[in-house]
């Protein structure tokens, strides 16, 4: 898998430049976290070349999204000309160079969406057969139709064609996309700043409102992840679990998290990072949650396998995979929701206090 822009230039398998920093940034994030020797030893496996390759497109287009929006909004005569001089797709090679502004949340986040779409990416080039689709669209007058029409329309621009120069829209959650917002517009600023050998007082006050109008505008719910959750809560609780081993058949993680977060109240995003864990202790309690048949089972660890980090990936270690989930308990896998579902503050604190000597 490539990532392509200029010819000969930006692919994502290079072994240097702005891969190589992205590479390092990525490997880094979880230096910021509570557990950090256990995480910084599995940062590795965390990251393979395909999900790395998918995370950079993710955050060029979604940065050359907002670049789009901002610049245009922009009405200062000399600033805008300003602008014009540091040329389309400044953001997004300026950021791959400076990956630091980018909080470790936010790096999260974009793994989180970058394994859902490699997923996608997967089965639409036909690498997991499946005769058709698990999750048919449901009748037109169905209240969770147009959520689920709405959601595969996005789902669909989540895997567009992989074009380092090409937007895509930034359908990001409130946090992470005024993250990416103000992460653009400073790079604005400072792009102007170079050319004004260091003065960015008037590129500052041109650029922050444009950029909180940019704000403004931006609805979460019209976002894949808004959407996900619209199509599962307006499920009848009997069909979630139907139709989350659906989802999960299809690889169309987002679907199958918002009905876990329906159904077990974990967060979108912590079901997503139990299905990415190195481990296959959360998959197992997650799956036997949400009532997953043993074929489905086999099915997701195989699709799986190459995001979590995980060693063997063959027919015998899949079917070690679903031994070890038949022996889970429903009691067990209660037992994980609850410790999931503990205040992250809390948690944190008990285990530092279960680590102390």
């Amino acid at each position: 898998m490539t990532v392509v822009n200029d010819p000969g230039r930006d692919s994502c398998q290079a072994g240097g430049g702005p891969s190589a920093y992205l590479a390092r940034r990525l490997m880094a994030d979880v230096r910021h976290s509570a557990d950090l020797t256990a995480l910084a030893d599995g940062a590795p496996r965390r990251w393979s070349d395909g999900l790395r390759a998918e995370a950079r497109f993710h955050l060029a287009a979604m940065t050359n999204h907002i670049e789009q929006a901002i610049v245009p909004a922009v009405t200062d005569p000399p600033i805008a000309a300003l602008l014009a001089r540091l040329g389309p797709g400044y953001c997004r090679r300026a950021i791959e160079r400076q990956l630091g502004v980018l909080s470790p949340d936010f790096i999260g986040h974009l793994r989180r969406r970058a394994a859902m779409a490699m997923l996608l990416r997967q089965a639409e080039d036909g690498r997991f057969h499946r005769p058709a689709p698990a999750l048919e669209p449901p009748a037109p007058d169905a209240p969770h139709g147009e959520a689920l029409a709405r959601l595969t329309l996005a789902e669909q621009d989540w895997r567009a064609p992989m074009l380092l120069d090409a937007p895509m829209p930034a359908d990001l959650p409130a946090e992470p996309f005024h993250e990416l917002a103000w992460s653009v517009a400073a790079l604005l600023v400072q792009g102007c700043e170079r050319l004004m050998d260091g003065d960015d007082a008037g590129a500052v006050k041109m650029i922050a409102p444009a950029t909180q109008r940019v704000i403004a505008r931006h609805d979460e719910a019209a976002g894949a992840i808004g959407l996900a959750r619209r199509f599962a809560r307006a499920l009848p609780p009997e069909a979630r679990f139907s139709l989350a081993a659906a989802a999960l058949a299809d690889a169309r993680l987002l679907p199958f998290a918002a009905l876990a977060e329906c159904e077990t109240s974990l967060p979108i995003d912590a079901v997503i990072d139990a299905l990415l864990d190195h481990d296959d202790a959360p998959r197992h309690a997650l799956f036997r949650l949400m009532r997953v048949d043993d074929a489905t089972v086999f099915s997701a660890a195989e699709r799986l396998a190459p995001l979590t980090g995980g060693g063997r990936q063959d027919d015998e270690a899949l079917a070690l995979f679903v031994e070890a989930y038949r022996r889970v308990e429903p009691a067990q896998a209660g037992r994980w929701l609850e410790d999931m579902l503990r205040p992250p503050a809390l948690a944190d604190k008990l285990a530092l206090m279960g680590a102390a000597p």
